[in-house]
């Protein structure tokens, strides 16, 4: 038991940095109508954060070749992670 625990690879739970952004900017969308509801006076500049967040998310390129994630077989291609 103890040595198929031993052998089994480390689980990566590192994030690559676009889907940090695309959580980031859906946490502003989840906000803004609370937001919006208690100070309607500055409307436009939560929907400018929001609608800029989203295109920052939009635009921010995935590391790697191809998007990462941790259930790749390239090593290269693993998310990045400031933990090992």
């Amino acid at each position: 038991m103890a040595a198929e625990a031993a052998s089994k690879k480390k689980y990566h739970q590192g994030h690559d940095i676009k889907s940090l952004l695309i959580n980031l900017a859906t946490i502003f969308l989840i906000v803004s109508p609370v937001a919006i509801y208690v100070d309607r006076e500055n409307m436009q500049k939560y929907c400018m954060i929001v609608g800029g967040s989203f295109l920052v998310a939009f635009l921010a390129p995935p590391i790697g070749r191809y998007r990462p994630h941790p259930y790749s077989d390239w090593e290269r291609n693993k998310p990045f992670t400031l933990r090992e």
